[in-house]
């Protein structure tokens, strides 16, 4: 009897071995920040020959769904920024909810440079509390337009495929954001680390569930489409350096977003240092908070 119940025991032991070692766990990848890029020159060629650099858009239309701040990082526990599938609210306060959750509220930043936009939605107070994370929800869809004038006295537009020629068509350019990386066969759905005046910012693209997708795998890469397949919202998390403090005198809280010298990066895919292609770039921003004055 007791050879029994020990083969028994040794039975069940192999098979959770077994359970554990075909267990498949979900693997996510961050895209890493590559060299600084910069500002386009208005004093000599754009950019170095065969690079690259960012400047102001001329239009910068995003759609935003809603917006936030957090305790601590809705999509890291363990500072990887790689290990949670799904936005984790239990930490946030919602800020603002547009009104229209399919499209979002629409906005062209690039018209309010030094003013302001409403958004149209709910906006809400935020519970007393020392926030380090602030968030924002936007659509994958950015629609960017740039005309620029070189130092060789040419005028460079940027057209609705994404070139930019001297003198060529005007018009604006839907970027669709769907994969951090587009030439290995995998998806990086994360943006970790992008250096900002306030702190750093990180990037997740998601699904309207928030849901991430992981690197490979039919469902999660769409093979010959270089995109994520759970797609359609991008989710930026700010990790701010010195986090705030919302308390009972808080009268208002602001982001300002930054789009002077962002917005746009332009891209010399020849040896002359002026652009052949564009595409939406990050937008930076800052944080105001207003208190009551003293009594």
């Amino acid at each position: 009897m007791l050879n029994l119940i020990r083969i028994s025991l040794l039975s069940v032991l192999t098979s959770l071995v077994l359970l554990f070692s075909n267990t498949a766990f979900a693997v996510f990848e961050n895209a890493e920040e590559g060299a600084a890029v910069a500002v386009c020159s208005t004093t000599a060629a754009m950019m170095t020959a065969g690079g690259d650099c960012r400047v102001t858009p001329d239009k910068y239309q995003i759609s935003v769904f809603e917006m936030g701040v957090c305790t601590s990082h809705p999509f890291t526990t363990d500072g990887t920024k790689t290990d949670i599938s799904t936005f984790d609210d239990s930490t946030c306060s919602v800020t603002f909810s547009a009104t229209d959750q399919t499209n979002g509220s629409v906005i062209d930043i690039a018209t309010a440079v030094g003013g302001s936009i409403d958004l149209v939605g709910t906006s809400s107070r935020p519970a007393n509390g020392i926030y380090g994370f602030p968030y924002i929800i936007l659509s994958e869809k950015f629609t960017v337009g740039i005309s620029i004038d070189g130092f060789d006295g040419n005028t460079y537009n940027g057209a609705a495929n994404a070139t930019v020629a001297s003198g060529g068509t005007l018009a604006d350019y839907d970027d669709l954001l769907r994969n951090f990386t587009g030439n290995n066969n995998k998806c990086q759905s994360g943006y970790a680390g992008a250096v900002i005046p306030i702190g750093t910012i990180d990037a997740f693209l998601t699904n309207p569930s928030l849901e991430r997708s992981e690197t490979t795998g039919a469902t999660h890469y769409a093979a010959g489409g270089d995109k994520c397949v759970k797609n359609g919202r991008l989710v930026g998390i700010i990790n701010l350096t010195t986090p705030f403090t919302i308390s009972p005198s808080t009268l208002k809280m602001q982001f300002n977003f930054i789009v002077t010298n962002y917005g746009i990066n332009l891209q010399d895919t020849g040896t002359n240092g002026y652009p052949n292609k564009y595409g939406s770039a990050p937008f930076s921003g800052t944080f105001t908070i207003i208190e009551a004055p003293a009594q």
